[in-house]
């Protein structure tokens, strides 16, 4: 009975320390049959592909400048070459560094700083709160997910100390409000920062 309280108690550590390293959850939320997302993606196979080469520099280049790490976590989401970089670090001078390093990457068109500055030391309370930014976007998630009104295929999302942050394509603006009034009621949120983009938005054009 020991051993396994032990393996239990292991597990529990490796978890909650996954989600401090990741210090926010960002979620691409595939598409839904329901909704007939597929066949509508907004977004190209051939904007994903260079996405998803930026996500990857990014991801190694942060690796390498202790951008990912307990203490200094950003994370990265990319739509169409638009970065929006989330998450905790110690320092100004950090923010300003992977913001730096976001613009050097080929393809961007657009970087977006929503990284938090906290200068305390990590808490035993940053565990708890990793946590709840997860359960947050995972009923997110799923909402929009099984909404037949919403293009689940064309948002993606992160939640950071409670802050919920959408980066992706709306078709008009009903949808654009839906999606924010079913986050703005999910338990647990504290504020909801939209960086959606209409189909028509000029900045899908550059």
């Amino acid at each position: 009975m020991k051993k396994i309280s032990l393996q239990k108690n292991k597990f529990l550590l490796l978890f909650l320390l996954s989600f401090i390293l990741c210090s926010c959850v960002e979620t691409v939320v595939v598409g839904s049959v329901a909704g007939g997302a597929i066949s509508i993606r907004e977004k190209s196979f051939s904007n994903t592909q260079k996405d998803v080469a930026i996500a990857t520099k990014l991801a190694t280049n942060f690796l390498s400048n202790g951008l990912k790490n307990i203490g200094n976590s950003v994370d990265i989401s990319v739509n169409e070459g638009r970065v929006l970089l989330t998450g905790i670090v110690r320092d100004a001078n950090k923010a300003k560094l992977a913001q730096d390093l976001a613009w050097k990457i080929t393809d961007v068109k657009e970087v977006i700083d929503e990284i938090q500055i906290r200068q305390e030391k990590l808490r035993p309370r940053d565990f708890s709160s990793a946590l709840v930014d997860y359960f947050i976007t995972l009923q997110l998630e799923n909402k929009i997910f099984f909404n037949k009104n919403l293009h689940s295929i064309n948002y993606k999302i992160t939640t950071v100390n409670q802050t919920v942050y959408f980066l992706g394509i709306a078709l008009d603006d009903a949808e654009m409000q839906n999606a924010l009034d079913i986050a703005s009621k999910i338990n647990g949120v504290k504020k909801v920062v939209n960086h959606l983009v209409l189909v028509n938005d000029v900045k899908r054009r550059k």
